[in-house]
């Protein structure tokens, strides 16, 4: 059983947080259990300005409020927070009618394959579980990619679902780049 406890958390300078109760936040809708997957549900509805403005609001950290919004964990774990633009990012990756490029997909499934090796010890398993999604991935499913990626651990899937947003982010800003070169030549 997991009984490893997370927490939102401002993080002033490394290793030097304090710990955010998001019940006493005046956009909390509801309590958010000391569960990784419950503070991203309640994250992904905002920006990190939108947190940071209610913990201002609710009189909450004035002098870490600078500081970077994290999760952390009494096992010392220390995550990126999923925020309302990752989340949207990676829906509209999920739901747009784009194709995913070859390198875009080996990229992925090499994500994937470090997550599955490190999770599980049945080679048979292991294999079977690449395969699978090696074959996801050559018939384009997108949403199939999704669940098969939701499919794993929670803290494993995340990890996928943040390389997937770093790499889209990279391969726009490279596009964005391109496009730049090719204006400023004309």
């Amino acid at each position: 059983m997991n009984n490893i406890k997370y927490y939102l958390a401002l993080e002033r300078r490394l290793g030097d947080y304090v710990l955010i109760d998001i019940s006493k936040l005046d956009i909390a809708r509801t309590n958010v259990e000391n569960d990784i997957a419950a503070i991203d549900s309640f994250t992904c509805h905002y920006s990190e300005s939108e947190i940071k403005e209610s913990i201002i609001r609710s009189n909450m950290a004035s002098n870490y409020i600078d500081g970077n919004l994290k999760v952390i964990s009494d096992a010392k774990h220390n995550l990126r927070i999923l925020s309302k633009v990752e989340y949207n990012v990676i829906m509209d990756i999920q739901n747009n009618n784009e194709v995913i490029d070859r390198e875009f997909k080996n990229k992925i499934f090499g994500a994937y394959k470090k997550c599955v090796e490190h999770t599980f010890s049945d080679k048979e398993f292991i294999k079977r579980l690449l395969d699978d999604f090696k074959e996801i991935l050559n018939t384009d499913d997108k949403d199939s990619m999704f669940r098969k990626i939701g499919e794993l651990p929670y803290r494993k899937g995340r990890s996928i679902y943040f390389y997937i947003y770093d790499e889209y982010k990279r391969k726009l800003e490279a596009s964005k780049r391109i496009l730049e070169k090719t204006s400023d030549n004309d």
